[in-house]
């Protein structure tokens, strides 16, 4: 049927379950083909259930990360519009149990897989080419040699910017909580953004003005005690942190030690969660276009299904990201 008609059986699944979705000149030319063969589109659907479950598949770092649910708006409404349904596998923050999701996702038969934020490298490649489905990456980095298409922002970019903004307020002395530096692509792109920045402005990098964190709350709010137990020595009068939970975590930790965020010390975060505006202050930050690259993911996945061999648009894509402005940031006025 697909190969009379000219296109991918996914197409033909698509003119039976959500027509309105496919060109009107590659619709017509399938329908042609069902009355020439006199089949009737039950039958097609029973006989293409074997190949395809419209159906893919997501491996998550862990559930409880708030910022999934701002991707998962996006992949889900970008899914639902193209008659797909979407299988969640928790990886748990576990690297074995990645590589596992991959295994589930396939023997689920789901038609390709979106895999989120942690770094795929050369132990994924035996698995990716055994399970032969499309994968696509979001917020996540690749060093393996299975060509492989990603979509994210710009993390160095984006934490130059912060850096850049603080300087414009009047901030020299700019901590950073970091995000996870061992098997993190993303936590070392964004402290190299923030020692990039430091190095445009001729500040010099201090190694006791930085400490890793987990991206969670818990992480921002120990790391953040770590840099006050060195205050003293520090004086820091700005906290950039990797994650708008790390830099919650932070502000709560300041408040638990009697100081007062912006007045005593500024804080900026990164991802701009619903909570960023929330909280009190209400948290400056970079914004990550969440939604945005879930639906961006989701149209590359789909188009890599139907493409019946043509080679994946491999490559890191950078979404815009945007500063947003709001409470958490005072201007120091110097002498």
């Amino acid at each position: 049927m697909a190969e009379l008609a000219g296109v991918s059986k996914a197409t033909v699944s698509r003119v039976l379950n959500r027509p309105e979705l496919v060109d009107p000149e590659k619709r017509t030319r399938i329908r042609r083909v069902m009355e020439e063969l006199d089949f009737s589109p039950n039958a097609i659907a029973r006989g293409l259930s074997v190949q395809k479950t419209n159906t893919l598949g997501l491996v998550i770092p862990g559930i409880n990360d708030l910022f999934f649910t701002e991707l998962y708006r996006g992949i889900e409404r970008a899914s639902r519009e193209n008659g797909m349904k979407v299988l969640l596998f928790d990886s748990q923050h576990s690297r074995h149990r990645a590589l596992e999701g991959f295994t589930f996702l396939k023997q689920h038969q789901v038609d390709g897989i979106i895999f989120t934020s942690k770094l795929i490298d050369e132990d994924y490649d035996p698995v990716l080419q055994r399970i032969g489905i499309p994968v696509v990456l979001a917020l996540a980095e690749t060093v393996a040699k299975t060509p492989l298409p990603a979509f994210k922002v710009d993390d160095v970019r984006a934490v130059f910017d912060v850096v850049s903004y603080l300087i414009a307020r009047g901030h020299q002395r700019i901590g950073m909580i970091s995000g996870e530096l061992e098997n993190d692509a993303t936590g070392a792109l964004r402290l190299q953004g923030y020692r990039s920045g430091l190095a445009h402005y001729q500040i010099p990098f201090r190694e006791e003005y930085v400490e890793a964190g987990n991206y969670r709350f818990d992480g921002g709010y120990a790391a953040m005690q770590r840099l006050l137990e060195r205050q003293n020595d520090n004086q820091l009068t700005a906290i950039c942190a990797a994650s708008d939970e790390m830099a919650i975590g932070a502000m709560r930790c300041l408040h638990d030690h009697g100081l007062k965020v912006p007045d005593d010390m500024s804080v900026v975060g990164f991802d701009d969660l619903s909570i960023a505006r929330m909280v009190t202050p209400a948290l400056t930050t970079i914004a990550q276009p969440f939604s945005a690259i879930g639906e961006r993911v989701v149209q590359v996945l789909l188009q890599m299904i139907d493409a019946d061999g043509t080679p994946p648009p491999c490559g890191t894509y950078y979404l815009p990201h945007q500063l947003v402005e709001r409470e958490s940031v005072t201007t120091l006025h110097r002498e």
